[in-house]
């Protein structure tokens, strides 16, 4: 191309010239335009053979670790051609229009040193092997302030951002959730120093703060719960298949979420890597108590999960059209599929990435327990001594889109799309001792709890950011989300022991209940950044912004007492029928009414934020990170509940001033020392300032409409030490003080009464935290073998110190805050074989949570304490071959007892509240990419 674009230069200047060579003759104008019409020609003939069809193959690893590096880029020098590499760290660059020789070949990938690979030689139709490392960049990432985990799949990379972040962060990706048998965030967090969780309650506990000193938000937006009884959305419905990474953010700034006080839990989508995939997957399981058990699934839930709403029009008339007999199955088998995809494409003269990344799946679980309940009064004295068997089916499903577009690395637009819809029902049986029942036969009966909880939540999010200037920069976006959670038809029956054999229980012990949760959240933000300097290593700078969070709930719940007029003779337990008793004939005779009552509430909550936060970076070792932020929070409750008994409402509004700083100080390149000091707050949850009542099975809990925001001052002191880019040893403390805590009591009642209080003027919450990531060996095979041999371990724990002295605490001299493990321990060991395009990775992982308060007993009620424990998991993944993985998982394996006990107060006798375990759960499942 290059002797043709010469050849018509020539050519042109002579054509430019011939008004001044008029004098040349016409016969050697013909000779040139002969000669160049026929060079011409040759030279077309000559060239196709000149280009050669070039093929470069090859694979780009961590120098040190030797695990693949996933989007990295390889390209010619001077010339088009390149390539990106795949999820294996694999590439091929292919190229019709290159000539044969010497080329540089360049390797670039974020965090890492820049290769180039000097005069490789490229032949037509010869095939070259390529296989690079890169060694991590130091400088990379200094521009990292509150760190964007976007595109961080792999454990180096996001330690590596750890190293590097201005605030104390730390995540997990989900390469390491899938080495270790973690199947969602909850179960992510869980592996994080500090972290805990109280089983039975959802979502986790951080340096000793539950839920509701915590915050939720995915790609940064915050987002709704899908249950009345919480603030954040279970964590559980957010499976791997759609994690990126999971960041806990326990250090906080002035551009953050403010309604926290534990940490911040950011779960960031997954997005294409590379240029395109395929992947196909299913696993299939059991659990060993579910193997044997004849199991009880209520009627109405169809296979995909989805319950039936209907309720009657009247009550008059029998128009529930779920049947209150529940059937039997003999296979449990735990299976889930999943399907996800990509595809990048280039725009433009620009060649401008745009791309799409789509996952699917389904899930469905089992699990059965054989349960003790029991209950007390003050004195110790068992109202309730119940055993039973609880059967458990959770069904789910999600998709997630993304579109992701860079306008010439200047500007970024993506779109998000999140559809999850979960499902969990449950069958109850318990026989014992309870003073509901008849006292003539010892309080003697049976009662049957069949629920069901139905929940989807949809989120849309638009993310953008322009390039401005080289120095200003508009990071803008906005999220709507929508939540809408179902109790469908929770159906409760109670039978009493009678003269002969049973009979249905009087009052309002036999009833159905339905309750819906409509939810619309709108999120918007809007943020300049002006950098000080126009230096990519320089990371001083001055951000503005805006947040806003709108949130509209509409709760209301429908509950129908069917009263039994005419007791009907039930002769055993062992096979009876109440469907042959509730059904349209017997209504229509008396035998039992329908009583209906509807209780709902209301809440709007407006918050607006504006912030102003400051970066600079003194010396190279010296950065200091200041902000202050206003929060302006209007909260409305409107409530009409407990049968008309309780109707008002109640707000809250006030305005928040919060000030943060955060100072970096690098010992040297390794070592590095970080302290965070800020002020947040924690508002009641929407169902803790209504006085709305919830029955459960063990307790009973209603809100309380005088609740107070909590103010918290946290201070946070952390040294890292990375002896290597795939190394740590931290060490945290961090001490917190809260006024007005807000925390669950229990009330003196007969019913197992829990309440909401501020238990007191104010909490102390104090504690270390340390964490080791460490190789024990890392033993590259001979080139030949391109592989390694790798034995690591982590290793994090913590000690949490909480005291509160709380006026209405049996204890008065100070206690524990609810839910606060005072020791915490992960414990994971990982074996890593790889050759060529085969891996083996087994790692056991152990936890341990010590005994906590499940719930501060007053008003003569000792404490609550849950039992500590610890579980084993065993997870092994088997890469057969560049498209086929296999995965073996064996969680739980000491199958420890989950257990609630109570002392009493004169004998100080332990009583046992509530014991159960929960199985071995065994699975295997496959994986195919291409």
């Amino acid at each position: 191309m290059y002797l043709i674009r010469i050849h018509i230069v020539i050519s042109w200047v002579y054509l430019c010239r011939r008004n001044k060579n008029v004098e040349r003759s016409s016969m050697k104008k013909l000779f040139l335009l002969r000669f160049s019409v026929a060079a011409f020609f040759c030279l077309l003939c000559v060239l196709p053979a000149l280009a050669a069809n070039i093929k470069i193959k090859g694979a780009v690893k961590d120098k040190l670790s030797k695990e693949p590096l996933i989007g990295a880029t390889i390209r010619l020098v001077g010339t088009p051609a390149g390539a990106v590499t795949d999820m294996d760290g694999n590439f091929e660059l292919n190229s019709t229009g290159v000539l044969e020789g010497l080329y540089d070949i360049e390797i670039k990938y974020v965090g890492y040193k820049t290769e180039v690979r000097r005069k490789v030689r490229v032949e037509n139709g010869k095939l070259a092997i390529l296989n690079l490392e890169l060694e991590t960049d130091a400088h990379e990432l200094s521009d990292v302030v509150v760190v964007a985990k976007k595109n961080r799949e792999n454990e180096n990379m996001l330690l590596l951002e750890q190293q590097k972040a201005v605030i104390a962060v730390q995540a997990v990706s989900v390469k390491e959730l899938s080495r270790k048998g973690v199947s969602d965030a909850e179960g992510a967090v869980t592996k994080v120093a500090g972290v805990s969780k109280q089983d039975g309650v959802k979502n986790v506990f951080v340096r000793g703060l539950g839920d509701r000193y915590n915050a939720t938000t995915f790609n940064g937006f915050a987002v709704p719960s899908e249950d009345p009884e919480y603030k954040n959305i279970s964590l559980d419905f957010f499976g791997t298949d759609i994690i990126q990474s999971v960041g806990v953010n326990k250090a906080f700034n002035a551009g953050g979420i403010s309604d926290v006080g534990g940490a911040t839990i950011d779960i960031v989508s997954k997005e294409l890597i590379g240029s395109g995939n395929l992947n196909i997957g299913l696993s299939g399981g059991l659990n060993t108590q579910t193997v044997t058990a004849d199991f009880l699934k209520q009627d109405g839930v169809n296979l995909l999960g989805f319950a039936t709403t209907t309720e009657p029009a009247d009550e008059n008339n029998w128009g529930f059209k779920n049947k209150l007999d529940p059937s039997k199955q003999s296979l449990q088998i735990n299976r889930s599929y999943s399907i996800s995809g990509g595809k990048r494409f280039h725009i433009g003269k620009d060649r401008n990435p745009l791309s799409f990344f789509l996952t699917a799946g389904h899930t469905t679980d089992y699990q059965y327990t054989d349960e003790t309940i029991r209950n007390t009064t003050t004195s110790g004295t068992i109202y309730k001594d119940m055993t039973g068997k609880k059967y458990t089916e959770n069904i789910s499903q999600l998709a997630l889109a993304n579109v992701d577009y860079d306008m010439q690395n200047r500007h970024h637009v993506s779109y998000n799309f999140m559809m999850i819809h979960a499902n969990v029902q449950s069958v109850g049986d318990y026989t014992g001792k309870n003073s509901i029942f008849s006292d003539d036969y010892e309080n003697q009966g049976f009662t049957r709890r069949q629920q069901a909880n139905d929940n989807l939540l949809i989120v849309n999010q638009l993310m953008t950011n322009w390039g401005l200037t080289k120095t200003l920069s508009l990071d803008a976006g906005a999220s709507y989300n929508i939540v809408k959670g179902n109790e469908p038809d929770r159906r409760i029956n109670n039978i009493t022991k009678a003269e002969e054999g049973y009979t249905l229980l009087r009052g309002n012990s036999q009833q159905r209940y339905f309750s819906t949760l409509d939810e619309d959240d709108i999120n918007v933000k809007a943020g300049l950044i002006y950098r000080l300097k126009d230096n990519v290593e320089e990371i001083s700078n001055i951000r503005l912004g805006y947040t806003g969070r709108f949130v509209d709930d509409n709760f209301k719940a429908t509950e129908y007492n069917l009263t039994v007029g005419h007791a009907s003779s039930i002769p055993s337990l062992d096979n009876f029928s109440l469907d042959d008793y509730y059904n349209q004939e017997n209504l229509s005779s008396g035998w039992f009414a329908v009583q209906k009552n509807i209780d709902k509430y209301s809440v709007t909550k407006n918050i607006h934020s504006a912030y102003a936060e400051a970066t600079y970076q003194f010396t190279p070792r010296w950065i200091v990170n200041v902000g202050m932020k206003y929060d302006n929070v209007d909260i409305q409750v409107d409530y009409n509940v407990n049968k008309g008994g309780s109707e008002g409402s109640n707000t809250i509004q006030k305005d928040f001033f919060l000030p943060s700083l955060n100072l970096k100080y690098n010992l040297s390149e390794k070592h590095s020392l970080r302290l965070g000091a800020s002020k947040t707050y924690t508002l009641p949850q929407a169902k803790e300032i209504s006085p709305y009542r919830y029955v459960g099975v063990n307790f009973n809990s209603q809100g309380n409409a005088n609740l107070k925001p909590s103010d918290n001052y946290n201070v946070d002191l952390k040294w890292d030490f990375n002896p290597t880019p795939t190394e740590l040893i931290s060490l945290t403390a961090f001490y917190k003080l809260i006024k007005n805590p807000i925390s669950r009591i229990e009330v003196a009642s007969a019913g197992g009464y829990l309440s909401y209080e501020n238990i007191a003027d104010k909490a102390t919450v104090a504690g270390v935290e340390v964490e080791v990531r460490k190789n024990l060996f890392v033993r590259p095979l001979s080139s030949a073998a391109n592989g390694m041999n790798k034995l690591s371990f982590g290793l994090n724990g913590s000690y949490i110190y909480t005291n509160a002295k709380m006026p209405l605490a049996t204890v008065t001299t100070g206690s524990q805050l609810e839910g606060a493990a005072p020791w915490i321990a992960n414990f994971d060991l990982s074996h890593n074989f790889t050759k060529g395009t085969h891996s083996f990775i087994h790692t056991l992982v152990l936890n341990y949570v010590s005994d906590k308060i499940y719930t501060i007993g007053t008003q003569g009620y000792q404490d609550i304490m849950e039992q500590g424990m610890m579980t084993l998991d065993f997870v092994s993944q088997a890469k057969l071959n560049k498209y086929v993985s296999l995965t073996l998982k064996a969680r739980n394996l000491l199958n420890p007892s989950y257990k609630l006990s109570r002392k009493a107060n004169e004998s100080g006798e332990k009583v046992v509240l509530s014991d159960y375990k929960k199985g071995i759960n065994i699975s295997l499942g496959v994986s195919c990419t291409f």
